[in-house]
């Protein structure tokens, strides 16, 4: 892992984001990245400069930001590894995915708002829109994910072939930390799956990845998430990960199973795609 990147509002959600990124830093040697963006509507990397004179006020905003955010990140989440700063003005989901674009890191992470915080829709258009479009891992939490957190993860699947696909872009990141996989299938009467079906498609997942310590579980539940939030529970487990296609172009209001996740529980959730 070479570059974590951390979109920092100066919110108490982006705080634990970035606590979270230099945790994994310090352990990866990583770049962090910390993009912040001064929201505008006004598209201001196409402006010349003579009509950017037209904005004092994004100006101001603009040159504020860069001087005092090394100082305010220093001394709010101290830390050895430096932090490259990039402040940008815009649309802020829309940047922070330009960032990631021209950055190309092997994670972002992203501070998710606090359980049942409602503002904007469901969990936070920028946050939403991220999710869906990011095409690197995208890990959200609420509250900082330390070392002794990194050390067992629930990977919440239906294990056909696709999700060891998925799997394979985040495992540099369970090697890293030694971290117990615990393989979990959620069984929910709408969608019954029989024990024989998943224990095999569990069996074959786990082929090629003898070096890590794997346990299996069938949890049985009303809904999905509900499972999964009861799971990690029982286990004491503090992150998830999920598997998640393409939905950069669904529309807003249908919520899927990472976004309902993040929005029901405390718990950190690390999307990858497919």
């Amino acid at each position: 892992m070479k570059k974590i990147l951390v979109p920092f509002d100066f919110s108490s959600y982006s705080l634990a984001a970035l606590k979270t990124a230099q945790k994994i830093s310090a352990k990866s040697d990583a770049e962090i990245l910390c993009v912040t963006v001064i929201p505008s509507e006004v598209d201001w990397e196409l402006l010349s400069d003579e009509a950017k004179k037209n904005y004092p006020d994004l100006i101001e905003e603009f040159e504020e930001a860069q001087q005092v955010l090394p100082d305010y990140i220093l001394k709010i989440a101290p830390a050895k590894a430096p932090i490259r700063q990039i402040v940008r003005i815009g649309v802020p989901n829309e940047l922070i995915l330009r960032v990631a674009q021209e950055e190309n890191p092997d994670l972002l992470v992203l501070g998710a708002y606090g359980k049942g915080y409602i503002e904007g829709n469901f969990i936070g258009s920028n946050l939403q829109k991220v999710l869906r479009k990011a095409n690197c891992p995208v890990l959200a939490v609420k509250e900082p994910l330390n070392g002794n957190d990194f050390r067992k993860v629930a990977f919440a699947s239906n294990f056909e072939p696709k999700s060891k696909v998925a799997f394979e872009k985040i495992k540099p990141l369970i090697k890293l930390f030694k971290s117990t996989v615990h393989l979990l299938f959620v069984n929910i009467p709408a969608h019954f799956t029989s024990t024989q079906e998943i224990t095999s498609r569990m069996n074959l997942f786990k082929k090629g990845h003898e070096e890590l310590t794997c346990h299996q579980h069938i949890f049985n539940d009303s809904e999905v998430e509900k499972g999964m939030i009861a799971f990690a529970e029982t286990k004491n487990i503090k992150w998830i990960i999920l598997v998640t296609g393409d939905h950069s172009h669904a529309p807003a209001y249908i919520v899927e199973t990472t976004e309902t996740l993040i929005f029901k529980s405390d718990l950190g959730v690390l999307s990858v795609k497919s």
